[in-house]
């Protein structure tokens, strides 16, 4: 098949990035004609892939999807492909549309944690960005753009139906996955001396990860607090590293509030995050708001414990005291410091880390992948329906 992949980003340093990343490398290697459509991406080592570039705009914030979504109409011409899949609101319409999470869905759960006087509540409604999304996001769902849908979980099935009355036989469910070359426990074991020693990680320090673009949503003052409320001689062993496209600023400028600066480092993003896991000892991730995370995904697959809430989307691949922990409340301080305080036991820790990755392993890429391939398959225009992916191709 020709298949044209659409979303702003094809890189590794994004969550619904890496996905179309991974997702163009696995069609490529099947022998598909694969062609990217996004504003910025890491150029595939086999070289198979065509990437054309949609110019968007940066600042301000809020023209950025609708400037790429319009771009992508002159660039893209779905005539020219057998099925085009498109990964957010801000993309034209596809045949296909991988549905990562709702915006609709994250605003309306957001409301619960924050006041309605609250800062953060004023903020989010003097925000023009979102009124945008939302926009966008009702035209592909309320209009039906789409042929098919596919849903990271069953949640994300249940809101689309709830907020834009999508029928559920409109939708399949697809989760996320991991690449199991990057992200196993040997490999992280075999990186993990020389990657602490350059981190400056002294033995006894307990590193934390925490890996994420968007800092309120992911917990990080919840996490900084909890920080705080720990025993000085525990906190004095951490060292925590926030991974992801968030300005330092922002990262460093709470904790230093908080007299923690010494114990926060902020890393900025970066191509890999499993460098990132084999220095770690506990993954932690407070998010109030996930439709599948796949930073949890690859964190227990390379054998790191994770902390994180019971939410829907976060929750998915955990096992509360087999591969991690769940607190019942994302703003909860108290239960989060428990937890932290809980896996700073080096036997504990241990125990959990070899129990990891076995409770994800169904959800390596290739097993996933091949459902999503078979969907394209069967929406692609010069497909018969009901013909498969493994009927149309060589093995």
């Amino acid at each position: 098949m020709k298949i044209a992949l659409c979303f702003p980003g094809c890189h590794a340093r994004g969550g619904v990035e890496r996905v179309v990343e991974a997702s163009a490398r696995y069609l490529v290697s099947r022998n598909h004609d694969v062609h990217v459509f996004a504003n910025e991406w890491d150029a595939d080592p086999s070289g198979k892939i065509t990437y054309h570039r949609v110019p968007t705009v940066r600042r301000p914030e809020f023209l950025r999807a609708p400037m790429f979504r319009r771009n992508s109409h002159s660039v893209l011409r779905p005539a020219e492909f057998d099925v085009v899949n498109v990964h957010g609101c801000e993309c034209p319409t596809g045949h296909v549309f991988r549905v990562h999470s709702l915006h609709r869905a994250w605003l309306e759960t957001s409301r619960r944690f924050r006041g309605p006087l609250s800062l953060q509540r004023i903020k989010q409604r003097l925000n023009p960005l979102h009124p945008v999304l939302l926009r966008l996001e009702s035209q592909h769902f309320r209009q039906r753009r789409y042929q098919r849908v596919i849903a990271l979980t069953e949640d994300v099935r249940t809101d689309l139906a709830r907020y834009y009355d999508v029928p559920g036989s409109d939708v399949d469910v697809v989760p996320n996955g991991f690449n199991d070359v990057d992200f196993n426990s040997a490999r992280r074991q075999e990186r993990r001396a020389a990657q602490r020693a350059e981190m400056g990680l002294k033995p006894d320090d307990i590193a934390l990860l925490f890996v994420a673009n968007e800092l309120p949503r992911k917990g990080y003052p919840v996490l900084l607090a909890a920080l705080k409320k720990m025993p000085e001689a525990d906190v004095k062993r951490i060292k925590l590293f926030v991974v992801g496209r968030v300005a330092s600023e922002d990262v460093m400028k709470p904790a230093e509030e908080l007299g923690l600066a010494n114990h926060v480092r902020a890393c900025g993003p970066t191509s890999d995050v499993a460098a990132f896991h084999a220095a770690a000892d506990i993954f932690v991730l407070p998010t109030q708001y996930e439709a599948f995370c796949l930073a949890i995904l690859e964190a227990l697959a390379s054998g790191l414990p994770v902390i994180t809430t019971r939410v829907p989307g976060a929750q998915d691949a955990m096992r509360h005291g087999v591969n991690g922990l769940l607190v019942g409340d994302p703003n909860s301080a108290d239960e989060l410091s428990v937890a932290i305080a809980d896996l700073m036991n080096d036997d504990r820790r241990a125990q959990m880390s070899a129990a990891a990755p076995a409770t994800v392993d169904g959800y390596r890429w290739q097993n996933v992948m091949r459902k999503y391939e078979d969907i394209l398959a069967r929406y692609a225009v010069t497909v018969p329906q009901g013909v498969s992916a493994s009927d149309c191709l060589a093995t």
